[in-house]
């Protein structure tokens, strides 16, 4: 992992984000780029005053080192410092990209059970729409070093080794603990799934729970917690178990709510 773009809005849980990924990005010697997207002020057309984008631009990127120095003090001096003109998760995709990042961070602010916030929107938004891993920080998370990490798996076919390897780094790295953790309806759902198990192919070094329980995101936080977890990994497939949870509304309550940072990978082949 070489390069980490962070996005922010200014926002306490952006630079709790913020914060979280440059100790990230040391543990993992990638480089970090904070990033700002805005929407320029329009002028009431009353009044005549011409609106100089390159003045915005360097009042933004003013502001952007600013809030990079007060979140980071000393550190802030080796981090690149970005802004760009535009709909914030178009910008921020686009600057992934471009920047050819290998992991987008953002912040989650979850008060309240149904809060939605102007970028905690674009965060879960962000989920859906890049090619790249995006890591959503709450407000209160603090850095641990994630030395248990906790996938959330919708099968246990032969591409699970393929969905393990796209946070590898992050498991080697920290040398951490990986349970697979699938999401059963009832006892008898748990029997099949060992004896599938058995079946298929060997995996890497990791551990698989079955927690039975009707209520997802429930038995996922409860796993958790009682297993100290410091990572939570999900992907979205298509058409599966997890496209449904991601798109339902506890799932989003389980984002707004969640301790521990929550890592979307992306689903390249669909």
């Amino acid at each position: 992992m070489k390069i980490i773009l962070i996005a922010t809005d200014f926002s306490p849980a952006a630079g709790n984000a913020l914060l979280y990924g440059v100790q990230l990005a040391k543990a993992l010697s990638a480089k970090v780029i904070l990033f700002h997207a805005y929407r320029p002020p329009t002028p009431f057309p009353s009044v005549d005053i011409t609106i100089s984008k390159y003045g915005v631009m360097t009042e933004m990127k003013q502001q952007l080192n600013e809030h990079a120095k007060l979140i980071l003090k000393d550190k802030a001096s080796f981090i690149e410092t970005v802004c760009e003109v535009g709909d914030p998760k178009a910008a921020i995709i686009s600057m992934a990209k471009e920047k050819k990042a290998d992991l987008v961070i953002t912040g989650m602010k979850g008060a309240g059970k149904n809060l939605l916030k102007v970028f905690g929107s674009v965060a879960t938004s962000l989920t859906s729409g890049t090619e790249v891993p995006v890591l959503i920080v709450p407000e209160d998370a603090t850095f641990n070093t994630p030395d248990i990490i906790a996938f959330a798996s919708d099968g246990l076919g032969s591409a699970l080794n393929e969905d393990l390897d796209k946070f590898k780094e992050i498991k080697e790295t920290f040398n951490a603990k990986i349970y697979v953790v699938h999401v059963v309806k009832n006892d008898d759902e748990v029997e099949l799934k060992f004896s599938e198990l058995v079946e298929t192919e060997k995996f890497y070094d990791v551990s698989f729970a079955f927690p039975v329980d009707e209520d997802t995101s429930h038995a996922l936080d409860s796993f958790m917690r009682k297993h100290d977890v410091k990572m939570l990994v999900m992907m979205p497939h298509k058409h599966t178990w997890a496209e449904k949870l991601f798109r339902s509304s506890e799932t989003k309550d389980m984002i707004f709510h969640t301790h521990i940072p929550l890592l979307i990978l992306p689903d390249m082949f669909t």
